[in-house]
């Protein structure tokens, strides 16, 4: 308690904020669970995409998966009812591996289960990133663990993956590469991890990332057919690429983006994809380069994690576990100080933005935005990069999570 009271108030908030969240969601959910029947407050949830899919795989009929969305979408309103919400297919046929066994179980049982397994993944992940016993690190990922919980989405297993990676890259390679392999069920979020491989020099882990996903695509045709690759590639990427152009409201507003920001002011989506990249291309050359130039392991890990939701155009709320791993390193590594009110007010805006970010973009706000960009320049900082750094040439790199 005596920790816990040392920390600063800015933390302490929330701590408190996170606390309340979880005990609400928490209790609507178990309300939901122990509902006779299946609540639709727990059925409209994008678990029950992975508990379809499961269903599918095991009952022969994968190939739906991959065909026009309105034989997917039949199958959910077969399970849930014909009122059921619009919910679309978006993952390429290797995510199947890490998810055909909750299909064996009823949706209840099998939402606990995934809920469960991953974020005891996450836990183990995020600790092995950390690399310390940090209080504060903990309450930085706590918005974002309630956050997934509430949506029962894939961001404690995605995470889990990235932060694995990064924790692993130096001591176990091999394993770090099977994980970033596996991180290609949501590439998107492993746009800048080839470039900090090459930057440290990690061949081993580029091998073994690059045997992965290679391994993965052959042995998922070779089970599910040559067709899911096919309809994947023809049905599900542009109807994901239709989703990103149309959809709006609640959608945008989870979006962190350039791209989600300009969206949610009613851009167009080949203007908003102009504007976001005219910035994206700049950061990515810096972020790169910093690769190259910055000395430790840690602050290029930092960089990654924040840089990814600037760069990337579609990133959403529950995705937000990478930026929890840099937050957890930022706020454990730097006490704080009355010379560092600035960034603890910054550091506490990226914490509470699973919990806030969508109630600020339906008011057209785009706090996570500001507070990405604030927060790259914190980083980019701290890790001492300066212009004067970019022109000169790179330093010795010494390794970190």
């Amino acid at each position: 308690m005596q920790r816990l009271l040392a920390l600063p108030k800015p933390y302490l908030f929330v701590l408190a904020a996170a606390s309340i969240a979880a005990a609400v969601l928490a209790c609507a959910t178990l309300v939901a669970i122990l509902a006779p029947g299946l609540d639709p407050r727990l059925a409209d949830k994008d678990f029950a995409n992975y508990w379809m899919a499961s269903r599918l795989l095991l009952s022969g009929k994968v190939q739906d998966l991959f065909g026009p969305w309105q034989i997917y979408f039949s199958h959910l309103q077969e399970a849930f009812g014909g009122a059921y919400p619009w919910r679309n297919w978006s993952y390429p046929p290797h995510f199947l591996f890490l998810i055909w066994p909750f299909g064996l179980f009823g949706y209840k049982t099998a939402l606990l289960l995934f809920l469960a397994t991953t974020g005891i993944a996450f836990l183990f992940a995020y600790r092995a990133f950390i690399g310390e016993r940090s209080l504060v690190a903990w309450v930085a990922a706590t918005p974002f663990m309630v956050i997934n919980l509430w949506a029962a989405q894939n961001g404690y297993l995605c995470a889990a993956l990235a932060l694995g990676a990064l924790a692993l890259r130096e001591k176990r390679p091999i394993i770090a590469g099977i994980l970033l392999g596996l991180l290609t069920i949501k590439p998107q979020l492993g746009l800048l991890f080839p470039f900090l491989l090459v930057a440290e020099r990690r061949w081993t882990v580029i091998a073994s990332a690059v045997i992965s996903t290679l391994t993965l695509v052959a042995v998922s045709a070779a089970l599910f057919g040559f067709d899911s690759w096919r309809g994947y590639i023809q049905n599900v990427v542009p109807y994901q690429n239709a989703v990103m152009r149309v959809l709006e409201g609640l959608f945008l507003a989870m979006m962190p983006s350039i791209y989600g920001a300009l969206r949610n002011w009613n851009f167009g989506p080949d203007l908003a994809l102009t504007l976001h990249l005219l910035v994206a291309v700049p950061v990515a050359l810096i972020v790169i380069t910093a690769f190259f130039r910055v000395s430790d392991g840690r602050d290029r890990s930092i960089i990654l994690l924040i840089a990814t939701f600037i760069i990337t155009p579609y990133a959403l709320t529950y995705d937000l576990g990478l930026l929890a791993g840099a937050l957890g390193l930022m706020t454990s590594r730097y006490p704080p100080s009355p010379e560092r009110k600035a960034q603890i007010i910054i550091l506490t805006l990226a914490m509470l933005l699973p919990l806030v970010m969508i109630q600020f973009g339906l008011l057209k706000i785009p706090l996570a935005t500001i507070v990405l960009f604030g927060l790259l320049f914190v980083a980019l900082r701290d890790a001492g990069l300066t212009l004067d750094l970019l022109r000169r040439g790179s330093v010795t790199m010494d390794a970190g999570p």
